[in-house]
């Protein structure tokens, strides 16, 4: 039985998980569940590798002083590209009707576009090369993101949500972590970019899984005539503001994710500097670091899962913003590799138990007609997490460079995780499930 985010309380009748109908629906084989989510592993695993790879490709284009603030305004370019394609074309995705459905063609084609963007961005040697390749990587790969992320809301059961929700938690970070540990060979080997084209391959053959096994949802809305340039702009409807539950939550998401990863955009340059680790060894205490993140995210993702269909999702939230931020004050403490490990694992921890139910969450506060369109906006809190921290983080990774030396740069800089992930509990508190009407009442509004 499904449970209030805050008290444990079985929601009352409106609430959509607790309908006849909710109760009646076949749940998906483990295999489908699986497949559902997998390609976010290939998606997260892709940019993962970028933040190595970026954090050495900038420092060796414009050196120290200015590499936070550098690396920072190229991802916010990104994010903004980003921002602008997930919503619209997860809109689109919502009206496609094709033979192969209405997420795949998206899916397939951003995938494919995103192994050569890669190319691109792994061959760089200026500035200009970089920040091209990384915009047109970002719009290829929202490309495809926008249309696949409404397979949760399309074909989850509202009795495998948190099941589904901690699948996709565990890929995204599992993704995260993989993706930074393969780039970080560069350390040893002199070589970032080669890793970096690896991760593209994978994720495109991901991608290529999705399509093949991923059973198609409802069918596609009625598009009544209208021109496919006025669903575009249907995403950027105003009428989302009424949405007070799901704001709240994007705001949640945006600012959790924004604590953690500053120590992934930061890591290489706080396990060489703060930790004076060079060569192998600092290949090697890279990879660990971040294994030490994917086991703590695992250790929390499936508890965390179960945890919540007892006592709510929020107090699961809650409970991971804690233990992260404990983490992040001992990786700040830390001097030597071997102190920062309990950190990273609660990082990891916290990490794995906030995504475990963040899907389940958001899927609760959007109308599931329109899972394409508002599932893209959501996304648009993961698109710009990293570099909204990046540019904050980095402001104070150049300030503290110059007046205090690179030691207690990356420090300083990570610390203010710990300021985000408190907002982020803040803004949990006013998020509610939302009371979904029938879908033939949705789609008499549509058509009115």
């Amino acid at each position: 039985m499904e449970v209030s985010e805050a008290t444990g309380v079985p929601p009352a009748p409106t609430d959509r998980s607790a309908s006849p109908e909710a109760e009646t629906v076949p749940l998906l084989p483990r295999g489908q569940l699986l497949a559902i989510s997998v390609y976010w592993f290939g998606i997260n695993a892709m940019w993962g590798g970028y933040e190595i790879f970026g954090q050495q490709k900038v420092e060796d284009i414009v050196g120290t002083a200015t590499r936070g603030e550098t690396m920072g305004y190229l991802e916010m370019g990104a994010a903004i590209v980003s921002i602008l394609i997930q919503p619209t074309i997860g809109t689109l995705s919502d009206y496609l009707q094709s033979r192969w459905g209405r997420r795949k063609p998206f899916i397939l084609v951003g995938a494919l576009l995103d192994v050569i963007f890669i190319y691109g961005i792994a061959t760089s040697q200026t500035l200009l090369a970089l920040s091209t390749f990384l915009l047109l990587l970002a719009f290829s790969s929202n490309f495809a993101q926008g249309p696949f992320q409404g397979y949760v809301p399309d074909l989850v059961p509202e009795r495998q949500v948190n099941v589904a929700s901690a699948l996709v938690g565990l890929m995204r970070t599992l993704g995260v972590v993989v993706g930074a540990a393969l780039v970080s060979t560069g350390a040893a080997t002199g070589d970032y970019g080669l890793p970096l084209i690896a991760i593209g391959v994978i994720e495109a053959a991901l991608a290529l899984v999705t399509v093949v096994l991923v059973r198609e949802g409802p069918v596609a809305r009625p598009r009544h005539g209208r021109s496919w340039a006025s669903i575009a702009l249907e995403a950027w409807n105003p009428d989302a503001l009424r949405e007070r539950a799901f704001l709240f939550m994007t705001m949640t998401r945006l600012l959790f994710l924004m604590g953690p990863s500053i120590f992934v955009n930061l890591s290489l340059y706080y396990t060489r500097d703060s930790l004076g680790l060079s060569g192998e060894e600092l290949s090697l205490w890279l990879t660990i670091g971040i294994a030490s993140i994917a086991i703590g995210a695992v250790l929390g993702s499936a508890p965390s899962g179960l945890l919540a269909g007892r006592i709510g999702r929020k107090p699961v939230i809650w409970l991971a913003a804690a233990v992260a931020s404990v983490g992040i004050l001992l990786v700040v403490r830390a001097q030597t590799p071997i102190e920062a490990l309990p950190g990273l694992l609660m990082i990891g921890l916290g990490s794995g138990g906030y995504l475990a139910v963040d899907w389940a969450m958001m899927t609760s506060t959007i109308p599931k007609i329109a899972s394409g369109r508002y599932m893209g906006l959501a996304n648009i809190a993961n698109s710009i997490s990293g570099p909204l921290a990046l540019i904050i983080g980095g402001r104070v990774l150049d300030e503290v460079t110059r007046t205090a030396g690179l030691d207690a740069a990356p420090r300083a800089a990570i610390l203010i995780g710990v300021l985000f992930l408190g907002a982020a509990s803040l803004m949990l508190i006013p998020v509610k499930p939302r009371a979904e009407p029938p879908a033939e009442v949705q789609l008499a509004e549509v058509a009115a």
